[in-house]
């Protein structure tokens, strides 16, 4: 096998992170990828806190023994496990230990319960730079091919230059590939047939250290067939080991404690690596806004125009308020002449759940309603409500929920929301076109919560690559939150250890009330399924087929046009609001949500009418909302002008 060890000791690559990330060859590091070695003391300290997370928090325990079922190589019922492996500790060693607490959860197949190995080992990962993504062949068979080749680290393993995108792997490391991923679906960590799937694929060529151990072999061998020729072909590429934190020492403990955003960390970890390769991908989203993680488009498709929002996460660089004004101004005046709006969430790995709620009244004349999530009912967690900092924190409505079941032999609280319904609908809509949303196995978390909500509240059609998004459907938080604002029986882990835990659970509302996200994600109204052709042409094909689909659809007769900006201040517009609008028998108005006024429109056909409110003089700031009706009263149409 050809090396570059010189090159590979000096190569350094920017992250977006800011960090310096040191790409080095497994074979090299390997010595360096170790866990600490454990006193029966230390191993005792997790072990107990593992339970602590698995039987008094864990909301999904209950829910996974009944999908999944019972299997000491599959699944395994998390607080069994756990009381098992606490009795047996004292014959383990450190690595058989950590070993057998992951196994735990891994097992669950839950994104969003983590057991983090103790630095340094959490801090490498091995990957080799090709990536793998399912594709389904013309058969409806599912396949796995080459879809990215990362040309920034091929001067480290040169063996790639013979791989083409496209190209369908036959076997790894000598074994039938649907196989390895099959025996890969309790490590991959992704629920259901679908997000098993793509989970168990994504780990095939990135693998984690703060979760998985590392390769056995210092090289991969993959066997393909080429998408050119159909010739089969082997090579073996050398696993290459990314370091986040190349000087850092290990520390005793780990003081890090905030309330963080429910996301898939793993697939946040393989986005890193992506950009770090500087690959070319193809992409629709050819314009920025003052939200990185918001890009936009209005592509031309039959002669008319779609627009395009691709929301690569819901953790939003510049915080949440600045990702929904640009939103809003994408709305409001670059898509605003587009007959139909595709919002792209593939691969999106979640994030602020309140920013998903807030984000859903903007696409329908309806009242929304948010999130909802529940609480498994257990004694740690009346405690950790009721007598802890996480009251100031959370709002009456959590502690009366619990509460409600308390002493009952009820496994979970009534759900309830983040937000209220008043708050969830307060800006008002801000497109009146048809809306689809674009998701795959890699929509993940609060990328679930968004898909369900837009489906759940009858605002979108679901186009999925896959039947389902990733099935994440938790808040999730890490244990040193529960370390600092909760305290005893909370402990620090040695060793910048940590976890965390799907701590609520989310339920679903609408028009699938009750169902749960969580392993059966949110199902696709229409499936236009990922294809090798689609390697190549950069989505286009399945953008348009999405398109033509959402152009079919029959459109809103009713509209309105406003005159002034969204966010016009009073002195701008002296308290008057003109509007055009059509096929509106009334138009009630609300000033900071109180109906104020009913003004008879009686506007018919496509011919619009010129109407105008004035507000009071007394009033100077604040929000005036109108909303168009019919001759049933039934909204049809609402905006909400800020002041």
């Amino acid at each position: 096998m050809f090396k570059l060890s010189t090159v590979a000791s000096v190569l350094a690559l920017s992250f977006t992170s800011g960090a310096i990330a040191q790409i080095s060859y497994l074979e090299d590091t390997r010595n360096q990828i170790s866990v600490q070695d454990y006193s029966y003391e230390q191993k005792a300290l997790v072990a107990e806190q593992a339970k602590l997370l698995l039987d008094g928090l864990y909301v999904n325990k209950y829910a996974k023994n009944l999908y999944y079922g019972l299997s000491p190589a599959g699944h395994l019922d998390p607080v069994v496990a756990i009381d098992e492996l606490i009795n047996n500790m004292g014959n383990l060693s450190s690595t058989q230990f950590h070993q057998q607490l992951q196994q735990i959860f891994l097992s669950q197949r839950d994104f969003h319960l983590d057991y983090n190995y103790p630095a340094p080992m959490k801090n490498f990962i091995s990957f080799v730079p090709v990536h793998f993504a399912q594709t389904v062949s013309a058969e409806g068979s599912k396949e796995v091919r080459v879809n990215r080749i990362w040309q920034n680290y091929t001067v480290l393993a040169p063996e790639i230059a013979s791989v083409s995108l496209g190209d369908k792997v036959v076997a790894y490391n000598g074994q039938p590939i649907i196989e390895a991923v099959n025996n890969n679906l309790f490590k991959g960590g992704g629920a259901n047939p679908d997000g098993g799937f793509v989970g168990a694929v994504n780990t095939l060529t990135i693998k984690s250290h703060n979760k998985h151990f590392p390769p056995q072999q210092d090289a991969l061998t993959i066997t393909l067939e080429s998408y050119e020729t159909g010739e089969t072909y082997s090579i073996n590429v050398p696993w290459l080991v990314f370091n986040s934190k190349p000087n850092a020492p290990a520390t005793a403990q780990d003081e890090t404690a905030q309330f963080t955003q429910s996301i898939n960390y793993e697939f946040a970890t393989f986005k890193e690596l992506e950009a770090a390769a500087q690959d070319d991908t193809f992409m629709l989203a050819a314009n920025g806004t003052a939200e990185p993680t918001v890009t936009w488009n209005k592509v031309q498709v039959d002669g008319e125009s779609v627009g395009y929002i691709k929301l690569a996460s819901f953790s939003p660089t510049n915080g949440v308020n600045t990702a929904l004004v640009a939103i809003i101004d994408l709305l409001d005046n670059k898509l605003n002449d587009t007959k139909a709006l595709i919002i792209d969430v593939r691969g999106n790995p979640g994030g602020n759940i309140v920013y998903n709620d807030y984000l859903l009244q903007l696409f329908t004349p309806k009242r929304v309603t948010p999130s909802h999530v529940r609480f498994i009912n257990t004694d740690e967690n009346h405690h950790i409500l009721n007598n802890s900092q996480f009251g100031t924190f959370l709002s009456d409505n959590w502690r009366q929920v619990l509460a409600d079941v308390k002493g009952t032999t009820e496994q979970y609280s009534a759900a309830t929301s983040f937000i209220t319904k008043d708050a969830a609908n307060q800006i008002g809509q801000a497109y009146y076109g048809n809306v689809g949303i674009w998701a795959n196995a890699n929509t993940y978390s609060a990328g679930d919560m968004f898909t369900c909500g837009m489906q759940d509240n009858g605002i979108a059609t679901v186009f999925g690559q896959h039947e389902r998004t990733g099935a994440g459907g938790a808040n999730v938080l890490e244990h040193n939150v529960f370390v600092q604002y909760v305290g005893a029986p909370y402990q620090a882990l040695p060793y910048e250890q940590s976890m965390r835990v799907s701590w609520r659970q989310s339920v679903r509302q609408g028009h699938h009330i009750n169902a749960l996200i969580e392993d059966y994600g949110c199902v696709a109204d229409e499936l236009v399924s990922y294809n090798v052709e689609d390697i190549f042409d950069g989505d286009t094909q399945d953008f348009n087929t999405i398109a033509r689909k959402l152009l079919a659809k029959p459109t809103a007769q009713a509209t309105v046009v406003f005159e002034s900006d969204r966010f016009a201040p009073i002195a701008q517009t002296n308290g008057l609001y003109s509007f055009d609008v059509t096929n509106t028998e009334y138009v009630d108005v609300y000033i900071d949500g109180t109906k104020v006024k009913r003004i008879p429109a009686f506007a018919y056909g496509a011919q619009a009418k010129t109407l105008s409110y004035t507000l009071p003089a007394d009033v100077t700031s604040g929000t005036v909302q109108f909303v168009g009706l019919d001759s049933g009263k039934t909204r049809l149409w609402n905006s909400t002008r800020f002041f």
